[in-house]
Formats: C-alpha cells, sequence, structure tokens
C-alpha cells in the first residue's frame, strides 16, 4: 500500500511540476521574456507550502529501522541526506518528514549576496541525462541574518545532524564565519558539522582553495585550533584524480574530517542543451544524473584513504546508493532529485 502511495504521488509531482514549467516557458515566450526555470521553481515551493493542510497525508513517511548510520559524533537515521541547495525552512523541513537522514544548508558567506544575473537557473540535457544547470552566484542573506535562522529554525526538533555549508572569498572569511557560528552552536549542544565548500564554480574565485591543496591544509590547521567540530570538505568533480588525492591525504591527517565528493561539473551552456542567451553567465554548474559517473569515479578514488566519504552528484535510486556504497561511501546526498521528485526519498526507503 505504502508502494503505492509513493508511486501515486510521485506521478503527480512530476506531472505537475512539467506542466508548470511548460505553462511558464509558454508565458515567457508570449511576453518575450528569456527562458528561465527559477520562477518555475519558486512557484513550486509555493505550491508545496500550500499542500502542508494535508501534509500529513503528502509528506510524513518513516525511516525504516536499521539504516542508521554513525560518524564520529554524528548519528544519521538514514544515510540519504539532502545535500547543500537550500536554506528555506519550510521547504527543507517538507524533505526531513519525507525522510532525511539529515541535511546541509545552502552556502553562506559573510556578507550579503544576491548572486548573479538571471537567467541562471535551466534545465539541463547531458549525454542523454536530464539534470539542472545553475549559476545562481551563491545568493544568501549572509551570516549575521543566517545566525538568526538557524536559532529559530524548527528543523533541530529532528534531532539529525544538519550541516553549515561556508563560503568565503579567501581564508579570514572562512573562519570569521566559522566563529560567528560555533559560538551560538557550542552554547546549544546541537548536533551539527562544517561543510566547507571549497570548489563552487559560480564564484569567480570560489574554487580557489580546492585548486591548491596546501591553502586547505592551511585552513584546517586554524580551524582546529579553536574548533572540534565534524569538518566536511566539498570537492569538485572538475578536479583531476591526483588532485583529490593530495586533498584525501590532507584531510586524512585532521581528525572528524570527511569528503564530499562532489559538487556541480562546470559546463558551458551549448555542452547542456541550454542556448547561451538564455543563460546570464559564460558558463555554470551541472547537476543531477549526469554526474552519477564521476561522482563514482570520485569515490573509488577516496576509498583508499580511510575518510568517510559523502557522496553526492546524481544519486536518485536504490540501485546509485548501492553501487556508490560498495565503492567506499557511507552517506548520500541528494539536491537535483528533491527537485525533479522528492519523492525518491521515501521511494529508495520502501526499497531497502
Amino acid at each position: 500500500m505504502i508502494i503505492l502511495k509513493i508511486f501515486i504521488l510521485s506521478i503527480s509531482y512530476r506531472v505537475i511540476r512539467f506542466l508548470t514549467t511548460k505553462i511558464l516557458y509558454l508565458f515567457q515566450r508570449i511576453f518575450s521574456k528569456p527562458k528561465n526555470l527559477e520562477p518555475a521553481v519558486k512557484i513550486g515551493d509555493i505550491a508545496l507550502y500550500k499542500f502542508q493542510v494535508i501534509g500529513k497525508f503528502i509528506y510524513d513517511f518513516e525511516i525504516p529501522n536499521g539504516n542508521s548510520i554513525e560518524i564520529f559524533d554524528l548519528k544519521f537515521p538514514s544515510p540519504i541526506i539532502g545535500s547543500s541547495f537550500k536554506s528555506n525552512s519550510t521547504i527543507l523541513d517538507i524533505w526531513m518528514r519525507m525522510g532525511l537522514g539529515g541535511l546541509i544548508f545552502k552556502t553562506i558567506m559573510k556578507e550579503k549576496r544576491t548572486g548573479n544575473k538571471q537567467p541562471r537557473l535551466q534545465d539541463a540535457y547531458s549525454d542523454g541525462e536530464n539534470g539542472l544547470y545553475n549559476s545562481l552566484g551563491l545568493p544568501g542573506v549572509g551570516i549575521n541574518t543566517f545566525l538568526k535562522f538557524l536559532k529559530n529554525t524548527n528543523l533541530w526538533n529532528y534531532k539529525r545532524p544538519l550541516g553549515i555549508s561556508i563560503g568565503g572569498d579567501n581564508e579570514e572569511e572562512y573562519l570569521s564565519n566559522i566563529k560567528v557560528i560555533n559560538d551560538y552552536l557550542l552554547e546549544t549542544k546541537k548536533m551539527f558539522f562544517y561543510e566547507l565548500n571549497i570548489s563552487c564554480p559560480n564564484t569567480k574565485n570560489g574554487q580557489s582553495i580546492c585548486d591548491n591543496p596546501s591553502s586547505l591544509e592551511s585552513l584546517l590547521k586554524k580551524i582546529r585550533i579553536n574548533h572540534s567540530a565534524t569538518l566536511s570538505v566539498k570537492i569538485s568533480p572538475d578536479i583531476s584524480n591526483d588532485r583529490i588525492m593530495e586533498i584525501a591525504s590532507i584531510c586524512k591527517s585532521f581528525s572528524k574530517v570527511l569528503i564530499n565528493a562532489g559538487n556541480t561539473q562546470f559546463k558551458k551552456p551549448s555542452q547542456v542543451g541550454v542556448k547561451p542567451e538564455y543563460f546570464s553567465m559564460k558558463g555554470g554548474g551541472l547537476s543531477g544524473s549526469p554526474l552519477f559517473n564521476r561522482t563514482l569515479e570520485m569515490v573509488n578514488v577516496l576509498n583508499d584513504f580511510n575518510v568517510p566519504i559523502i557522496a553526492t552528484g546524481g544519486i536518485s535510486t536504490l540501485e546509485h546508493i548501492n553501487i556508490l556504497k560498495r565503492s567506499g561511501a557511507s552517506l548520500f546526498g541528494v539536491a537535483s532529485s528533491l527537485v525533479l521528485d522528492p519523492y525518491c526519498i521515501p521511494r529508495i526507503h520502501s526499497e531497502l
């Protein structure tokens, strides 16, 4: 019965998403506006919020017993976690109700950011697979406003690990952001970890640390002087396997460090079926199904280093999870899958 319910809800969600997107594109064409997926995502978020009247029936799914995993001081009731993508408390709450074992908030920087010009989010197609293509540019409220959000969000009530994704234009910004958050979290004894986003392709210098492992080593040393929280280091599928091994070797030398493999993959619009005039930047990050093979390759490279691995990129089925688990991954991050069909979470749980 539960499998049938998930199937019906999943089909309904995908049909509604498809129709909403096509209608939006039609209006954009009629009014001579550039094709832009971002308004459709916002409409979808509003719809998910409105449907909370019957939320218990369409959103609430139990995490089956026997799937929890402990990594350092963190206990995840399910190995499926939400990857760094959103900080909208209502939407994140819905995804947690669907059964995420934890989540990572959207990367936060020190100052408020509006991100890049629209259009900056599109449906994408690569190697016969559907995905998403973005160059959002890390829009966000800034660290001080985000701290207020952390203090008030009810997401802590789930008692599942929450990851704070930290970005920075330089080492000092990373350290400053962690200090602001850490002073609060240590007092409250919440179950949390930090993720260092050293691989964002959507900012001018977002990959500088990923490209320079010695900078990462310096940053980790300075963090460990005052902070003992679990850290995740988010690396890019764009870097070479040799560079991945360098980073893994550094991470292995520090306590309580995971590696998140990976992030979006840099592509030009023409490489993912997007017309350049429908994208404000010369390139952006591809996410979703087309990334799975590279994610698997990265996990295989990391497996020799005995560092816990979060596999992120292209995961939407139990088969994906089983393949990555056999290759050495412990946690499985989903992001695009949550946008395209969040019912992948209870579906995977029902198949376990």
